[in-house]
């Protein structure tokens, strides 16, 4: 048995939904998964396993450290650091066959220098910021950066990528407005004698709505967990991977009127029968959730009663037939109708579901299945 607390990922819809994706994008346009932040949840090192085996051209993480421990876990394919490495890691990042991100001609020194003292030869992409205005060159400033970049002789430009920033919305006037500016960026780059071999700019949502999108290589990253990152992902067979379980350890009945958990801010409207869930905020059943969320037990939904605590969470069980320590409550469903999917409890908590699924702790075992 895993800790009464685990998360259940299917590994199977991963895979299914990786194909089709690619089913979307067709055979001429590579597929980027990424699996930073332990695949958004999911577990970086099985989820990247299952999707080499599926087919995927490149990995997208944030650090050098989680691309250092997919290496150190086995994976051979291209790995695309999608932060900003610092100086001191960028040796390492060359050491495992990492490519980089070049944000600013900055940025491209310090790589370039790490590259000299180390003998080695540094795979980077250029980001070029076409609206989003977080990271990257500005695009009217890309093609004298990508010139700059190519004169650096121990960088190898293998690649130019963008991020959309409303792709998710109905709105799709900014999204084209930033393809506008990419392909003006490109072909200023092309003017001046550099022409990156991939080129990369669609995030699920993008892949599935913005149409000239799709480049060289499109990056998925909630789209292949199985969450709809927009609208017009309902017609895209996805199917949410991840479940989060625990169980009852403890019954506590409470007469009317007594209070429960910090604060007191729940109180007992009739003697009732209470379930402690060996759950809590810390491991990423968020405090919001209090006096809000369900879940489900012996078929019923249970409402959470009280504060949300660190280790435990409260569910009223009074109407839970033969309720009994040792029942297994589905915290979080693997699906999408679901009042206890991750897009559910997202609303209820004013976020969004990459926020419910990233927020899973690492001390919640990630239990795999097909």
């Amino acid at each position: 048995m895993p800790r009464q607390t685990y998360a259940e990922v299917d590994l199977g819809a991963i895979r299914r939904n990786f194909r089709a994706l690619k089913a979307q994008v067709g055979p001429g346009v590579r597929m980027l998964a990424i699996i930073k932040a332990d695949a958004y949840g999911h577990g970086a090192t099985a989820v990247g396993r299952t999707l080499e085996q599926a087919g995927a051209d490149m990995f997208g993480v944030a650090l050098v450290e989680e691309g250092v421990a997919l290496r150190k876990a086995g994976l051979r394919a291209p790995i695309l650091v999608m932060g900003i490495a610092p100086e001191d890691e960028v040796a390492e990042a060359m050491r495992s066959d990492l490519a980089v991100t070049v944000d600013s001609v900055c940025t491209a020194g310090a790589v370039q220098r790490q590259a000299v003292a180390c003998g080695c030869t540094a795979k980077v992409h250029l980001k070029i910021d076409t609206g989003m205005n977080r990271l990257g060159f500005r695009a009217e400033e890309a093609p004298e950066a990508a010139s700059a970049v190519a004169r650096m002789d121990r960088l190898k430009l293998e690649g130019a990528y963008t991020h959309f920033a409303c792709a998710n919305e109905d709105d799709e006037k900014p999204s084209r407005d930033q393809l506008i500016r990419l392909k003006a960026a490109l072909a200023g780059m092309r003017s001046a004698g550099v022409a990156p071999p991939l080129v990369h700019a669609a995030n699920s949502a993008a892949i599935l709505k913005v149409a000239g999108a799709r480049f060289d290589m499109v990056r998925s990253g909630l789209a292949l967990y199985g969450i709809r990152p927009c609208a017009a992902a309902s017609g895209t067979d996805l199917r949410p991977a991840l479940a989060l379980r625990s169980r009852v350890v403890h019954l506590k009945r409470v007469h009317r009127g007594e209070g429960v958990s910090y604060g007191h801010r729940w109180k007992a409207p009739r003697d009732s029968l209470l379930g402690v869930l060996a759950i809590g905020y810390a491991d990423g059943y968020r405090r919001l959730l209090s006096d809000r969320a369900q879940v489900r037990i012996a078929g019923r939904l249970c409402p959470v009663r009280g504060t949300i605590c660190m280790d435990a969470t409260m569910v009223d069980l009074t109407d839970v037939p033969g309720a009994e320590v040792g029942m297994e409550a589905a915290v979080l469903e693997a699906a999408h109708d679901s009042p206890l999917s991750a897009e559910a409890l997202a609303e209820l908590c004013n976020t969004i579901p990459y926020e419910i699924l990233t927020g899973i702790s690492s001390r919640v075992p990630r239990v795999y299945v097909e």
